[in-house]
């Protein structure tokens, strides 16, 4: 969710990096949710910021991320309760039609993992870095794609979206895959509605299949909700 946060602020006009009324910070938060049966669920939390150091996070520049979340699972072997955070620094490429950014930094994942002994039980610090991409384009085809790489717990996170982007909505189908030290990788398939207006607030919601590669795991589905704003904190 880090890099997406900031779509409904990004826009085209590089030369406005100062202009006296242009945000300069993107807020998010989201809740996800995952299910497979009475024995085996996971529910996240998680919340972050990007600024942009120019000012204006509509125009070209240096951008300050940083991120925290709250997770808890259930499967049939194991019980986590995972803390996870980062601070990155980037930069970030406005086009016409897209944007790029990419950033590295560090990050922190804690897991209480019952019972003991996984490889992947406590707590590791690391260094990430991660990237997005989005099209800006209305009434036309719309891609975004962002995800990352951390050593700690050798993390890592691709999502990417495909559909069409209206001027006031954007729909299509996603992909998402991830994975840790220990582990194998957990694969989603589904569906997303996104830049759904509330306010200054811009809300997105997706749902689909989770397909679990790990021994003592189940397939199930998935749900997810995210909210962004842009302010400015100068």
């Amino acid at each position: 969710m880090l890099l997406s946060a900031a779509n409904g602020a990004l826009a085209a006009d590089p030369e406005a990096a100062y202009a006296p009324d242009a945000n300069d910070t993107v807020i998010y938060w989201g809740l996800d949710y995952s299910h497979a049966n009475s024995s085996q669920y996971g529910v996240g939390f998680d919340a972050g910021f990007v600024t942009a150091l120019n000012r204006n996070i509509d125009a070209s520049g240096w951008i300050l991320t940083g991120s925290a979340g709250i997770s808890r699972s259930q499967t049939l072997v194991a019980n986590t309760e995972s803390f996870n955070t980062s601070l990155l620094i980037g930069y970030l490429w406005q086009g016409p039609r897209s944007y790029f950014s990419l950033s590295g930094g560090v990050n922190y994942i804690y897991n209480d993992e019952t019972p003991p002994g996984s490889p992947t039980d406590g707590g590791e610090a690391g260094v990430i870095a991660q990237y997005g991409f989005e099209t800006k384009a209305e009434n036309a085809l719309y891609f975004q794609s962002y995800g990352s790489i951390s050593s700690a717990y050798s993390s890592v996170y691709f999502h990417a979206k495909g559909g069409y982007k209206t001027s006031s909505l954007k729909f299509g189908a996603e992909f998402t895959v991830y994975d840790d030290k220990g582990s194998s990788e957990t694969m989603r398939y589904g569906v997303f509605l996104g830049d759904i207006p509330l306010g200054r607030l811009t809300m997105g919601v997706s749902a689909g299949y989770q397909d679990e590669r790990s021994p003592g795991k189940r397939d199930g589905f998935y749900s997810l909700v995210e909210f962004s704003m842009p302010i400015s904190i100068r």
